[in-house]
């Protein structure tokens, strides 16, 4: 999953509709075969926006990057029903909501339109930032708690269980050592609430920040890290900003151990820098 974000005060900037499209081409040819559009950042040092500025935001860039790859799967970052609905209606495939359903209305949205929802494991209202005295004492237990009582929401109102894609929820309501310990434990997570496809979304996460004193730029090699301690199973998300990148991460990490069918050789135009 590439992020393509339209929110001008996200991790590392937005991009307007015609950018869009670009980047998500490239995305697709880099290996991504979901591109996630949001129209607002969970940044706690910025204000919330209304439901009419995000879908001015993200729309255009939905139906841009959607005309641009027909092909791939288009994701709508949002915790709002109004948003994903109108998202939905311009080609989005996929609810990526960030709030773990803070608005229950949304699981009537994905019921009846049909679509997958990535349901994340967050006790923070989004856009405020939470203090330590606020967080949970065993972030696991909770979580898995937390998980299997949404999904029982969202099976009332009529969604498909194999529909949902758990998101452990990386610094969402969390502090950097309890992201690591959600991570670390994830295998255990997953069999607590019915195994799954799982989303994780580690690329350049504040807890790599804590680990290293880095930026969010700078926050590259740690991404890599955390997603070779990771135990992935079949049909699950890596959602990520460098998709090139990662890329080329995996497929090494897939010649190394599983094997490589050879004769491999390197091509004279890669051997040495342009120039050189």
């Amino acid at each position: 999953m590439g992020v393509v974000n339209a929110s001008v005060d996200s991790l590392l900037g937005g991009v307007d509709a015609a950018g869009a499209a670009e980047l998500a081409a490239q995305m697709v040819d880099s290996g991504a075969s979901i591109l996630d559009c949001g129209g607002q950042s969970l940044r706690t040092d910025q204000g919330e926006i209304s439901v009419q500025e995000e879908l001015a935001r993200v729309l255009p860039v939905i139906e841009a990057v959607h005309a641009a790859c027909p092909d791939t799967t288009v994701s709508i970052d949002t915790y709002r029903a109004g948003v994903a609905t109108e998202a939905i209606a311009a080609g989005a495939g996929l609810v990526n909501d960030p709030s773990g359903l803070l608005h229950e209305d949304l699981a009537g949205v994905v019921a009846g339109s049909g679509v997958d929802l990535v349901l994340a494991y967050s006790r923070a209202v989004p856009k405020v930032r939470m203090t330590r005295d606020q967080l949970v004492d065993d972030p696991v237990a909770d979580g898995v708690g937390f998980i299997n009582e949404r999904i029982a929401v969202l099976q009332a109102a009529g969604v498909d269980r194999s529909t949902v894609v758990v998101d452990p929820g990386p610094d969402l309501g969390k502090s950097p050592d309890q992201t690591i310990e959600i991570l670390h434990r994830g295998s255990e997570i997953r069999a607590a609430v019915g195994g799954g496809r799982f989303l994780w979304a580690v690329s350049k996460k504040d807890f790599i920040g804590a680990l290293r004193e880095r930026t969010p730029s700078q926050r590259g090699p740690g991404t890599l890290g955390a997603l070779a301690a990771i135990d992935f199973e079949p049909g699950d998300i890596v959602r990520v900003h460098d998709v090139a990148g990662v890329a080329d991460f995996f497929a090494v990490r897939a010649a190394i151990n599983e094997g490589c069918d050879g004769p491999l050789d390197l091509p004279e135009h890669v051997r040495y820098e342009p120039g050189g």
